[in-house]
């Protein structure tokens, strides 16, 4: 009963000495304005900026983009979405299919004509 009593006691004795604001409305207002700053209107309705069009009606800024910010990421498209990312598309690189550009110089050794030989015939086996 006595913790109760001092509690009580000290919630009384800080809201007796709370303090009043010594400010106006006016000064809060003020305040309010100097921090919260936007840019100063202008008498326009439509403002044109690059990449977007700013419209002021009905007590609203409306503002309307007409260029993309940036490009889709790969996988962002709709017709990405249930399809497992391909990293030879990714990275724009030729699929493991596709012979490497050692096979078509013309002056190629003897050995590099009998591992292409050999590799010819390994896949034309399985078609």
């Amino acid at each position: 009963m006595r913790i109760a009593t001092a509690l009580f006691v000290l919630a009384l004795a800080a809201t007796a000495s709370a303090q009043t604001p010594t400010y106006t409305a006016e000064e809060k207002l003020k305040m309010f304005r100097t921090l919260n700053a936007t840019a100063a209107q202008s008498d326009r309705r439509v403002e044109w900026h690059p990449g977007y069009v700013l419209f002021h009606f009905f007590g609203m800024d409306w503002r309307i983009f007409y260029l993309p910010l940036a490009a889709p990421l790969p996988g962002s498209r709709p017709q990405d979405a249930a399809t497992i990312p391909n990293a030879f598309d990714l990275m724009r690189t030729p699929y493991a299919t596709t012979l490497p550009p050692m096979f078509d110089e013309p002056d190629r050794s003897r050995d590099v004509k009998r591992e292409r030989a050999r590799i010819e015939s390994l896949s034309s086996g399985q078609n």
